[in-house]
């Protein structure tokens, strides 16, 4: 019986991507959508042009603060971003130092069609959590403005952590995250200033 059914459910799943490269617009799921609004969802829109500027070489300088009241740690780093899947999303693939030792982190930043939000996932070498933010863009500002919600050891609980992305030219942009401390206060805790490579 557990084959059967497992059987059943696949040729279920193949009719539906069969009727999803149709010309027929009947609905193919319970929410109503046809085929082209479907199709719709999975191509790159005009929303993700707006991740276009994101694409080259970079040097990055990097301040990060411990606490409100620390004085910053400062270092230097290289990003190359690339579009990957069909330009459906951008891939960062970073390398510096942090804290005097060597540092490497990967990115993954897109546009979400369906919810109709901007949203990374960030994985690096100092830690094994992965960060994950979503967010709108702000045109008027060329700014967007991400919100993750990031597990704080140090308070056994998950905090909320805001972070903007603001391009003040095409080429060079500047990543800032506020941070909660302990006794709750928000503190900028990380700027990193991209510049594009010449050439």
């Amino acid at each position: 019986m557990k084959s059967i059914g497992l059987i059943s459910i696949c040729v279920i799943c193949l009719g539906v991507v069969g009727c999803i490269g149709r010309a027929s617009e009947r609905p193919v799921s319970a929410t109503g959508l046809t085929p082209t609004e479907w199709a719709a969802l999975s191509r790159p829109g005009p929303s993700h042009k707006v991740l276009a500027p994101f694409v080259g070489e970079w040097n990055v300088r990097m301040a990060f603060w411990s606490s409100p009241n620390a004085k910053p740690e400062t270092s230097t780093g290289t990003s190359s971003i690339s579009w990957v899947l069909g330009q459906r999303f951008l891939q960062e693939k970073f390398s510096g130092t942090a804290g005097g030792d060597s540092f490497e982190g990967m990115g993954i930043m897109g546009y979400d069609n369906a919810s109709k939000v901007f949203k990374t996932v960030w994985v690096d070498s100092l830690n094994t959590a992965m960060a994950m933010a979503a967010g709108r863009f702000f045109a008027e500002r060329n700014t967007f403005e991400l919100t993750s919600q990031l597990y704080d050891p140090l308070l056994s609980r998950e905090k909320t952590v805001r972070s903007t992305i603001q391009f003040t030219s095409n080429d060079s942009y500047i990543f800032s995250m506020i941070d909660e401390s302990p006794e709750g206060r928000e503190f900028k805790s990380l700027e990193m200033e991209y510049t594009r490579k010449a050439g």
